[in-house]
């Protein structure tokens, strides 16, 4: 059912909506991401910070907005924070894959950027679920 996002009866505007509103997200989390990258640099030097509080850290910043986007978008939240997590990792993905040499991370980077679609999803669900709850 987390692929069957054709069953909706929306609109194409509100697919248009959906997608802008996932694609701030997207960015949000972005900045956010860099920002805290740099407190840390700032903490810990600049290779100093330990890897499982960049991963932790960078985690966590996902679930939070995949609960952010979820609560944006209401209606299938999970599915859309899925989708949506699934094209931030594709935006590094497919330059790798093309040959891109600046996009070619250490392993530490692939870790961290393929764990974001379960961390996004993590947060999504919560969300929906906690919210679920409250409402029965």
């Amino acid at each position: 059912s987390l692929l069957s996002y054709s069953r909706s009866k929306r609109s194409a505007l509100a697919d248009v909506g959906v997608a802008l509103i996932s694609l701030f997200v997207l960015f949000a989390i972005l900045c956010v991401a860099t920002a805290i990258a740099m407190v840390l640099r700032k903490l810990f030097g600049v290779d100093g910070t330990p890897l499982y509080v960049v991963l932790c850290v960078n985690y966590v910043i996902v679930a939070v907005f995949g609960a952010i986007l979820a609560r944006l978008v209401r209606t299938d939240g999970l599915r859309v924070a899925f989708f949506a997590s699934l094209f931030l990792v594709l935006c590094f993905v497919v330059p790798a894959l093309a040959g891109n040499p600046s996009s070619q991370g250490p392993l530490v980077a692939w870790i961290q950027l393929w764990g974001a679609i379960p961390a996004m999803c993590f947060g999504a669900g919560l969300y929906q679920a906690l919210s679920h709850g409250r409402s029965a």
